[in-house]
């Protein structure tokens, strides 16, 4: 189970470092875990004024309500220019307000319902193809 969700944090530092670079001055905190804060702040300086980004992941095929109201509320809470929600590619987002930015990882698909990882979903494909063209299927 750990090496899942390993996985799935690195997936995630990778995509926000792509959108937010540390070239670009962006650095990140994260929370501790099991507490109600977001996943992480990033933080830049610019011109002398500091630009502030909170993160919350939600690793589910439909956005739960209550990721998007501890969102909202951590971010009226203190001084934030953006509140971004990192989802797994394909998920329902309708119920995300507009006032917050969503960033879908590549790496992880919903298919039928669930989350998979984006490689199997290759390779299943790949090998039904293989299969297919052995007669096997």
């Amino acid at each position: 189970m750990g090496g899942i969700k390993d996985s799935t944090y690195l997936d995630v530092k990778k995509t926000l470092a792509r959108r937010f670079s540390s070239r670009d001055g962006w650095q990140c905190a994260s929370s501790p875990a099991g507490s109600v804060q977001p996943e992480c702040v990033l933080s830049r300086r610019v011109a002398g004024r500091t630009e502030r980004v909170l993160v919350n992941v939600n690793m589910a095929p439909v956005v739960q309500a209550g990721a998007v109201e501890a969102l909202q509320a951590a971010a009226s809470a203190g001084s934030v220019d953006k509140a971004v929600l990192v989802v797994p590619g394909g998920a329902d987002v309708s119920r995300v307000p507009a006032g917050i930015d969503v960033i879908e990882l590549g790496t992880w698909q919903v298919v039928s319902g669930r989350i998979a990882w984006s490689k199997n979903i290759e390779r299943s494909a790949f090998l039904e193809e293989e299969r297919v063209k052995r007669g096997l299927a």
